[in-house]
């Protein structure tokens, strides 16, 4: 569904105050493979009538929760700069500025498909909900997550304007302690199915560098996808990346 349909205000009167939710469900899972259409009944994820739109350097405010890059650091708020394809995660006593829109990221960085996009294709989605990984979904065992989505986008240098959905999901496993924990999630393509980014894409890539943990790049195209629906997903537990998510 594309993203300038009207959100599907399923259970709308989800507050911020549900943000402070803790879970008990699995921290494995399927994947959230859901666009804003999408209801949580059949995909245990739920997105808020809060969404932010942008586009090229699109400065995504702050993160909803704390997130710890670093064993012997602090678990941080931090500021999000989404840039083409990837997120770059700076200090929230600083502002994104353009060259932390320019690829490829430096710094502290997530990047699901970072890549030269064209300026005039598609939508920055940024917007917040509650996740619960293993069915039967039930609210109350909901995490909150955060959503950067690229949402209809295109290949600069792409003559079949052929769009393409890719996003990165984060994730709160601190069971509301605002201990630092939390996955990211990669998805490619909406509403339950997988969509391998168009060709010409030799020169994307997903990866990361948070603090001392880093993988990748890798560089596409990415698949095959897994048809259970399991999750590309990293996990990190106080600080750092564990080596499978349990």
């Amino acid at each position: 569904m594309n993203s300038r349909k009207q959100t599907k205000l399923v259970l709308s009167v989800l507050s911020a105050g549900l943000l402070s939710i803790v879970s008990a469900s699995s921290q494995a899972g399927r994947s959230v493979r859901s666009d804003a259409g999408d209801s949580f009944e059949f995909f245990g994820a739920i997105w808020g009538n809060d969404e932010q739109f942008g586009g090229p350097g699109f400065a995504a405010g702050k993160t909803e929760f704390k997130l710890k890059i670093k064993p012997n650091g602090k678990a941080n708020f931090f500021n999000v700069c989404m840039g083409e394809g990837f997120v770059k995660l700076i200090g929230t006593e600083h502002s994104c500025v353009d060259a932390d829109f320019v690829g490829p990221p430096t710094g502290n960085y997530i990047a699901v498909f970072a890549s030269d996009f064209d300026d005039n294709s598609g939508q920055y989605v940024r917007t917040r909900g509650f996740l619960d990984s293993t069915a039967p979904f039930r609210l109350w065992q909901a995490h909150p997550v955060m959503r950067f989505w690229w949402n209809g986008v295109t290949l600069a240098g792409d003559s079949t304007f052929t769009p393409f959905d890719a996003q990165i999901v984060l994730i709160d496993r601190s069971n509301g302690t605002n201990n630092g924990n939390f996955d990211i999630e990669f998805n490619y393509g909406t509403g339950g199915g997988d969509q391998v980014p168009p060709v010409p894409n030799t020169d994307g890539f997903r990866g990361f560098v948070l603090g001392p943990n880093t993988s990748g790049p890798t560089f596409g195209p990415f698949g095959p996808f897994d048809t259970n629906g399991v999750p590309i997903r990293f996990c990190f537990r106080d600080g750092k990346r564990q080596a499978t998510c349990n």
